[in-house]
């Protein structure tokens, strides 16, 4: 017997005016797996994880995550439920401190709740630049800091968009790391 998938996308259709930029759109995700979205330029994979996490709103089809229909909740009831977003272009706050955005991601949780310092055992660097504004910080090192952001709520999803865009191939080796420790 197999486990239901934690996200289950059936029949996602998009439209932007009157362009229809996703038709039919149909997959899974499993609990503890990687799965990848790939395609060329304009083909409409950030829309679709835009839609996913709620920030831009589908026409037609499902979207169920943990077994429950998600597709009219708003981002933050996804957040809630246990869905990480990190999207393209990092859109850390770039006046907040390190420490300020860690804790941005924990908006979902109870005031008072740590930032979990394992954050800091899969990204070092934070740790040392905890008090330095994230508009400071490298490409590479906004990039891990918009993923720690993602996971201090211990989400049990993590939708990427671009997640190496930019980035030197040692940070992108770190990322790689972490996404499969995760795994």
């Amino acid at each position: 017997m197999s486990t239901p998938p934690i996200l289950d996308v059936q029949g996602v259709n998009q439209y932007y005016g009157g362009s229809h930029i996703l038709r039919g759109v149909s997959l899974q995700a499993q609990l503890g797996k990687v799965t990848v979205l790939l395609g060329r330029n304009g083909v409409g994979k950030t829309t679709l994880l835009k839609s996913l996490m709620g920030l831009v709103p589908i026409r037609s089809g499902t979207i169920t995550f943990d077994g429950k229909a998600i597709q009219g909740a708003t981002p933050f009831e996804r957040a809630r439920a246990g869905i990480g977003f990190v999207p393209q272009g990092r859109e850390i706050f770039a006046r907040l401190t390190v420490e300020e955005n860690l804790r941005m991601g924990l908006a979902t949780k109870s005031a008072g709740t740590p930032i979990d310092p394992e954050l800091y055992e899969l990204f070092p660097v934070l740790k040392q630049m905890l008090h330095r504004r994230g508009g400071d910080l490298s490409g590479g090192q906004q990039q891990q800091l918009a993923i720690a952001r993602a996971l201090a709520a211990r989400p049990k999803l993590l939708i990427l968009d671009e997640p190496t865009e930019g980035i030197q191939p040692s940070i992108i080796k770190d990322i790689g790391r972490v996404i499969r420790m995760l795994a």
